[in-house]
């Protein structure tokens, strides 16, 4: 979850470089369908997190990597502690699964 909190805050940090405008020429504005664009899918993959966070793997994965499209490169360490996330989620209910299969085998 580390991982997909530090991808999630350097693409904040990006979003803010946008908004500032440091990514443009001087004097030139930024689109302000750009910055909507990005903040919506920041909050998107936010959401996601959160989700991961709270037990919600499946469905929060999926936001995380929704939201981070917007962000490629950046946003590939998010899906990648994302990706980590869920797998971690999944060995878990695979050995519940086996553990259940064992029990009612018997």
């Amino acid at each position: 979850m580390k991982t997909v909190f530090l991808g999630l805050a350097i693409t904040f940090l990006w979003w803010l470089g946008l908004i500032n405008g440091l990514y443009m020429r001087p004097g030139e504005p930024v689109p302000d369908v750009l910055i909507y664009l990005t903040g919506a899918s920041w909050l998107i993959a936010l959401l996601g997190a959160l989700m991961l966070w709270s037990g919600k793997h499946k469905p929060g994965f999926i936001l995380v990597i929704i939201g981070s499209i917007c962000f490629v490169p950046l946003g590939l360490v998010t899906v990648y502690g994302a990706r980590r996330a869920n797998r971690k989620s999944d060995e878990a209910s695979l050995e519940e699964r086996r553990a259940l299969a064992e029990k009612s085998s018997r």
